[in-house]
Order: C-alpha cells, then structure tokens, then sequence
C-alpha cells in the first residue's frame, strides 16, 4: 500500500491536538455540542481522501453511487458508537435500498493500552478492520486519513452522523447517530427527494443515558488507561457505566438509563437528608 505522507507527516495540528493519547474533560465538553466546523449544512461534502480497510483509496463519490448518503464517524473505544449500532441497524433496513450508510473510522474517542490513538495509517487501518470485525454491518466501514482532514473539516466529534444528498451537499446534521427519532425523520425525507424540515439535531440526554450501558464494556476493550482517564475525567459517566451492568435482565440502552435514573434518585436522596439534617 502507498502510503506517502498519509503516515509519515501529519500536519502539526492534527498531532499536537487531534490525535490526543488520553481522554480529558476538556474533550468531554467539546463533544457535546457542536462547535466550530469549515465546512456547515448547506456546504458540499468536501473531497477528501479515505481508505477501505484494505487500504485502498476511496472518495464518497465511489461509495455513493449517485445515491444520497448517510456518513457516520465512529471508533471502536467509544461506547456511542456501540449503542449507535443496532439504530443504524434499524434505520439501514428501512433505507437502505434508497441511501447509501457509510461509516468513516476516526480517531480514538477513548484510546488504552489496547486500542492506543493511531500514529501512522497502517495502524488506523488496523483500527477500522477491528470496527468492522466488531460491528458486522451491511454496509461500508472506511477510515479518515491520518490526519483526520474529513473527520476535522466536519467539527469532529465521536459519533456524530451527516446526511449528504445525491449531489454531494450536507443537508443535515445530528451530534448523535443515536439520534433515532431525527435521523429518521431526516432520512424519510431525503428518501423522497425532499430537504429536511430541521437542518441539525442537538438532542442530548437521551442517547447519552442509552451509551451509559456499554461504557463499561467498551472500556475494557479500549484498555485499563481508557477506563482510568473516565474516571479522572467523567466520573459521573464512570460511576453510570460501573452500575450499568448491575441491570443485567435489561437492554444495554435500558441499562444505561436505569443506571442514570438510579444515581439520579441516589443524589436527590442524599441531598435532601443533608438538607434534613441542616435544618434540624
């Protein structure tokens, strides 16, 4: 495989800053909402460079098809993207036939000791033949070079999800590929040759709450730093994650959320028998 400068000379900013080794607060807060991107909903899909996992080149045109697509970024230490899955599942086997879903293997939201933040194009190949082993999926899993140049042009965050209509432009845009209820939305419009009513989906808590389920798990994949650095730098999302599991008889998405509606009802108790405890 030719490689050229793909591996051997990221851009500086790429290596001092998106590519980081431990995951931060900092990180944490950049994720939840979007930010600042170069290229917004109403732009085109610029045409950067991506590989299968073969390590063949690739643009979205080829993948495409003339169709319109919906292009997911995902890793395999990021627990959004695990509970993205069996939603893209779903929404695949209802447009499939009508709009190609492609997801692009990105950085490591949460990199470990065995899935460390990729440092030359050989291993993040490496990383996206794992995400493909892990998430059988009916359709494409290609990677983002190693600079991350699609990934950052599009605000990068873990698993966000893109709409890009048969003429290569972005027509929406959700922070979640979890986002059941507005993907859906959204791709039964463009399905119909129709614009989106809503450009963008912000929605939070709820795919959140549902990730909180296989946090633990897909930390443990990542490696013990990845579930450390949880700890130091989201401990209330560590703390869901370690009581997930204890709802076993239910969904992973049902886990999480019990796990959240349980800490949640924890805290309120704890505070109102301070607040006993102070006026008394």
């Amino acid at each position: 495989m030719d490689n050229n400068s793909h591996t051997d000379a990221p851009e500086p900013a790429a290596d001092a800053e998106y590519r980081y080794e431990r995951f931060t607060t900092q990180l944490l807060f950049r994720d939840l909402r979007f930010q600042s991107a170069e290229v917004k909903v109403g732009d085109r899909l610029p045409m950067t460079e991506m590989f299968t996992i073969d390590g063949d080149r690739v643009s979205m045109a080829d993948l495409a098809a003339g169709r319109p697509v919906l292009l997911v970024f995902g890793s395999v230490s990021c627990p959004m993207t695990a509970s993205a899955i069996p939603v893209l599942t779903d929404l695949h086997g209802e447009f499939g036939e009508r709009i190609e879903f492609v997801m692009v293997n990105v950085r490591e939201a949460h990199p470990g000791e065995h899935y460390p933040q990729p440092g030359t194009l050989d291993r993040k190949l490496d990383h996206a033949k794992a995400l493909a082993d892990l998430y059988p999926v009916p359709w494409a899993i290609v990677s983002d070079d190693i600079e991350g140049h699609l990934h950052r042009s599009l605000d990068p965050k873990p698993n966000s999800a893109f709409i890009i209509d048969a003429e290569g432009t972005i027509v929406f845009r959700a922070l979640w590929a979890s986002d059941r209820r507005a993907l859906r939305q959204a791709l039964a419009s463009v399905a119909k040759g129709e614009k989106p009513e809503r450009s963008e989906s912000t929605t939070l808590l709820g795919p959140v709450f549902m990730a909180m389920g296989r946090v633990q798990s897909v930390m443990e994949r990542a490696g013990p730093q990845a579930l450390s650095d949880l700890w130091r730098s989201a401990f209330p999302m560590a703390v869901a994650g370690r009581v997930a599991p204890l709802f076993s008889p239910l969904s992973p998405d049902q886990r999480g959320i019990a796990a959240v509606l349980t800490l949640t009802l924890v805290l309120v108790i704890i505070l109102a028998s301070i607040g006993l405890w102070v006026f008394f």
